[in-house]
């Protein structure tokens, strides 16, 4: 059974004169830990696409089933109990709170939740050792790197054990020391936890760490390339798409060494 299942979903916005088509009849399914990426030129429609399988907005056409559950037809307060159980998140900005530790900020989605405390230990123990974090747990966001920030993030999505793991450009706002780090982590728990993961990125060097890429434009679905290779013939065929459809270049062979 797909994790995620987009079938011919469109966005509209706005009305008569001034419509926008934001998505065209876009489908494709994502597998059980599968690390698929999200590509296309600024504009295309990757964020609004992510939108709606994240169930922060509806379709105006189509629809969208995790875990073989419609997610555009349920109520918003069946919806926000769906978000906590089975999605988990990674913004660029991070949205941690500055007035909890890193411990709470990385349980903080495990509040509602009745768990025994040697649950939610093994949990912390776990996230806090894939992600290189297990000694800056009593510490506040301030008084750590943007890097290790961001793998806080990346943490507390984590912790509920989430069927889909979400990033929006979770490496737009690192150097590429600390990008690296971050998609070296994501690879890991992709990898040994099986945990599937939802992309969007319009970085090439981002998007290699991915296996498959789904390419947007002008709203649609227009292509999809598949790793079978090393990373940097995935690399270079991500650059050679990016080129096609006017979505990147060469900037990003030059960002960081592969």
């Amino acid at each position: 059974m797909a994790v995620v299942s987009v079938q011919h979903i469109s966005k509209v916005y706005g009305h008569r004169l001034n419509v926008v088509n934001a998505l065209n009849d876009i489908s494709f399914e994502i597998e059980p830990g599968e690390f698929v990426g999200i590509m296309g030129p600024s504009g295309a429609g990757k964020t609004t696409l992510l939108n709606m399988i994240a169930t922060i907005d509806r379709p105006t056409h189509g629809r969208v089933l995790i875990k073989d559950q419609e997610v555009t037809k349920m109520r918003e307060a069946k919806l926000a109990n769906f978000r906590r159980q089975y999605l988990g998140f990674i913004f660029q900005d991070f949205n941690l709170l500055n007035s909890l530790t890193i411990r709470e900020n990385i349980l903080l989605p495990l509040a509602l939740d009745k768990l025994s405390v040697a649950v939610i230990e093994s949990r912390l123990n776990k996230v806090s050792r894939i992600l290189g974090i297990s000694g800056l747990l009593e510490r506040y966001p301030e008084e750590v790197s943007i890097g290790q920030r961001q793998r806080v993030a990346c943490g507390r999505a984590m912790i509920t054990n989430p069927a889909l793991l979400l990033a929006d450009e979770p490496t737009g706002s690192l150097d590429s020391k600390a990008a690296t780090e971050l998609l070296l982590y994501l690879t890991e728990i992709n990898q040994q936890e099986k945990t599937t993961i939802l992309l969007v990125t319009h970085d090439a060097f981002t998007a290699s760490y991915c296996r498959r890429i789904l390419f947007i434009k002008d709203g649609q679905l227009f292509a999809e390339i598949v790793r079978s290779g090393d990373r940097q013939q995935f690399f270079n065929q991500i650059i050679d798409m990016q080129a096609t459809i006017g979505g990147g270049g060469r900037y990003n062979a030059v960002k960081t060494d592969l």
